[in-house]
């Protein structure tokens, strides 16, 4: 059953594990933001279960959704490309014999074991993690990364599930389609993140050559006995990524990050600050990552000569 839980104004309507569907018949707003955030969640859950409850007004057979109307149906805000008809709704059964052809909807064979989750009249979902090892099939590595982290982001009332589930899943059912990317995925999917937008950043700093940096960590400020959570960071070379999205642009917000960005700067700390038009092309991205990489470098080569960085 779902859990109701009271957020600001709205009732939020959280999944849990796995099956338990984040929708509200009354929620309505049309907030979106590049965050995971809990309207722009429940918008595309309440979206995805109409159209779901749709279809199936249209049989007397219990549909099984999966694939990526699955994940739409846990509120995924996250437009990932794949080879999926997304315009399709994706259904799975475990025997030939109860595959459908019903118009607007793709059946798929699923022969590993199977659950599912009962959340309406002839409507279920198969298991989060299924619904992941699914999606392996039909979309590239960095792709099912940016699931991951949605799936197991920051916001707990979004969270869906975390790696020990995913791993226990990925490796307990045996081989199956796209079983090499998923592994390979989760190995880089990292919990507690925030936005696509700083996963596909984090994804790009080993491409120039860099390892992975540190997410979510905490900076410690000893002088004014305070402590900053920053997006990513390399600790060692003190060099500090930060994303700001649509959730930065309020004026209270933007004090506290130029107060937060000064502080860090006068603690010895490089910061590199990401808008949305560092994403607008491959170039703009590119071209921001090579600033970081830089950074680093120089980083690297202070600490052998001078045994610290040197901003």
């Amino acid at each position: 059953m779902s859990k109701l839980q009271a957020f600001d104004h709205i009732t939020v309507i959280r999944m849990t594990r796995p099956g338990n569907l984040p929708y509200d018949a009354n929620m309505q707003t049309t907030s979106r933001s590049t965050f995971f955030t809990l309207d722009e969640a429940q918008r595309l859950a309440n979206e995805q279960h109409l159209a779901c409850a749709e279809a199936a007004r249209r049989t007397k057979r219990t549909l099984i959704f999966s694939h990526i109307t699955l994940l739409r149906l846990c509120g995924m805000s996250v437009n990932v490309p794949s080879s999926l008809n997304n315009k399709l709704l994706h259904v799975t059964t475990n025997s030939t014999a109860q595959l459908l052809h019903m118009r607007g909807i793709q059946s798929h064979l699923w022969t590993k074991t199977m659950t599912h989750t009962q959340f309406g009249d002839n409507i279920a979902g198969v298991s989060i993690e299924q619904a992941v090892c699914q999606m392996a099939t039909y979309c590239d590595r960095d792709s099912l990364v940016m699931i991951m982290d949605w799936l197991t982001c920051g916001n707990p009332n979004l969270k869906q599930t975390n790696h020990g589930a995913l791993e226990e899943f990925i490796y307990g059912i045996g081989r199956f389609p796209g079983v090499r990317v998923c592994k390979e995925a989760l190995s880089l999917s990292v919990e507690g993140t925030d936005s696509p937008q700083e996963t596909e950043l984090r994804l790009g700093f080993p491409v120039a050559g860099l390892p992975s940096p540190e997410v979510n960590p905490l900076i410690i400020d000893t002088i004014e006995s305070n402590q900053f959570q920053v997006d990513m960071a390399y600790l060692e070379q003190q060099v500090i990524i930060e994303y700001d999205g649509a959730y930065h642009y309020t004026r209270d917000r933007w004090t506290y990050d130029v107060y937060k960005r000064n502080r860090l700067q006068s603690l010895g700390w490089k910061v590199f600050t990401a808008t949305k038009e560092v994403f607008a092309t491959e170039t703009t991205l590119h071209h921001f990552v090579m600033m970081v990489a830089d950074a680093f470098v120089q980083a690297d080569k202070a600490i052998h000569q001078f045994g610290h960085p040197n901003w």
